[in-house]
């Protein structure tokens, strides 16, 4: 292969990478601020779609006018200094776009389509201009551009991939944005020094951004606290930070998990909620929870029940990770984790529980297919006889999330109980196919009784004043099914009656 052979495979194939891997990237600037939901992956592929469209037709229009291989390297530096800026101050954009538009799904759109189509027009110029550049013989279009096209593609795959699964399981936003950088950069170099005298300018300037781009995990600012974990995985943006005396783990932009770092206890309200479960069924000898985060809700119940046995699963191996190092969990031989889908491993497993605890549903994004009938009646048949199903909800029973779920829930559990937490807008939803008793006493009783026996902060007779009466029509609520379950949608519906409320007030 020649020197010219070379450069311009080069220049075919590393933006096209680039290209796509910045698409799945793309998701992870806005994730803390606009969650992971299908308005998010909507409107990134929308955007990119569009502005490859306006950039094919540019590039085109650009390649007749002056098909000269170093107006294809501005191009390409152009886009390298954009993709800069968007390193730099992304964050900041995203965070100030996501607060104004309340991280609405129109707010989603306005964030990608200023971050990120102005990059993709400048990027979607190579394979018009490569064409052109390329054809020299006119009989021969469909074939060169045909060949072209597959190079183009073969680039687009290696980015997808390798961003899917190289660049965000093991590296930062900041390295997974120098090394695109530094991939728009070189085709850039290759392209400008096709004429270097000519080309000087252009060249120092690549050369600036160049430095800067390898200085630029350094001089990053970050607004606000400095994380002890700022990680991007495959499956989330998860942050550690530290603030009055409580660490946090936030899961794209929602706090998730809470310690007291005198004490180590859990600082968030709902883990110790969890206890309300004796309220409605016998003490369980075993416990399965579903999403783990700190893993506080396991440690709470075994403190007063030393011989439960809990399985805890969680699908983000950075999860588990983070908790052991940084969140104080200790796993003991009475804990067992697996790291797998809530729903893949009940699948999967022909074991049953006492007691089934699902905390998967966080932020502005929820995995839909925990919150099918389908779902519950997987839940149900690994339930042990006599056991209760515990769900954490953000939302109480007016809103039509939660009303979505609880009325997907009942088909498989008959009985209904809820309760609110204190101090947080979270409800927790308890489910039986027998009902809520136990040993016969009449629930006041029945708390009173628990408290002599156990010592759960806050006690149960607290926990049963914050009982809700569920005396709304469920055969309103969305049915949640595989086949439609507009999950995400419904949490949309959850925060514009929220932001009403705040209004009115």
């Amino acid at each position: 292969m020649s020197l010219h052979q070379l450069r311009f495979l080069i220049i075919v194939l590393l933006p096209a990478g680039v290209l796509m891997a910045l698409e799945m990237v793309s998701s992870r600037v806005l994730a803390p601020h606009f969650g992971n939901s299908v308005y998010v992956w909507g409107s990134i592929i929308g955007v990119f779609l569009g502005a490859m469209a306006v950039g094919y037709s540019w590039g085109g229009q650009l390649a007749d006018r002056r098909p000269e291989m170093p107006m294809l390297g501005r191009l390409l530096l152009c886009a390298a200094a954009l993709q800069l800026l968007v390193a730099a101050f992304g964050s900041q954009v995203v965070a100030a776009l996501g607060g104004w538009t309340a991280g609405s799904p129109a707010g989603t759109l306005l964030a990608t389509l200023f971050l990120f189509a102005p990059i993709t027009v400048f990027l979607s110029t190579v394979a018009p201009f490569a064409i052109k550049l390329a054809t020299r013989d006119l009989a021969l279009l469909g074939s060169t551009s045909g060949q072209l096209y597959a190079l183009s593609t073969g680039g687009s795959l290696v980015g997808t991939l390798g961003a899917t699964f190289l660049l965000i399981p093991y590296l930062s936003l900041d390295t997974i944005f120098a090394i695109l950088i530094l991939g728009t950069l070189i085709p850039c170099l290759a392209a400008l020094a096709t004429e270097p005298r000519r080309q000087r300018s252009w060249l120092l300037l690549a050369g600036v951004l160049t430095v800067l781009t390898l200085w630029q995990p350094s001089w990053q600012t970050h607004a606000g606290l400095e994380p002890l974990v700022d990680r991007i995985t495959a499956y989330q943006s998860l942050q550690v930070y530290d603030q009055h005396g409580i660490r946090y783990l936030v899961s794209d932009g929602t706090r998730h998990s809470a310690i007291d770092l005198a004490s180590g206890e859990a600082a968030l309200s709902y883990p110790r909620h969890a206890s309300a479960a004796l309220l409605v069924a016998p003490a369980p000898q075993s416990m399965l929870v579903l999403g783990m985060g700190a893993g506080s809700v396991g440690r709470l119940m075994q403190q007063q029940l030393p011989d439960l046995q809990v399985d805890m699963v969680e699908i983000d191996p950075a999860v588990a990770e983070i908790a052991e190092q940084y969140m104080g969990f200790r796993p003991q031989p009475s804990q067992r984790v697996h790291i797998d889908d809530a729903r893949r491993f009940l699948e999967n497993s022909d074991r049953q529980w006492d007691y089934i605890y699902a905390d998967t549903y966080i932020g502005s994004a929820v995995p839909f297919h925990l919150t099918t009938v389908e779902f519950f009646a997987e839940v149900r048949q690994h339930l042990a006889p006599g056991g209760v199903f515990g769900v954490n909800l953000v939302s109480g029973p007016d809103s039509p999330f939660t009303s979505a779920v609880l009325r997907s829930v009942h088909q498989s559990f008959p009985f209904l109980s809820l309760f609110a937490v204190r101090g947080s807008g979270n409800h927790l939803l308890l489910a039986r196919t027998e009902p809520m008793a136990f040993q016969g006493l009449e629930p006041t009783a029945r708390a009173r009784y628990l408290d002599e026996v156990y010592d759960f902060v806050p006690s149960l007779q607290e926990i049963l004043r914050w009982r809700q009466p569920l005396d709304v029509d469920l055969t309103q609520a969305q049915l949640l099914s595989d086949r439609f379950a507009p999950a995400n949608h419904l949490l949309h519906l959850d925060r514009q009656a929220t932001r009403t409320a705040g209004h009115d007030d």
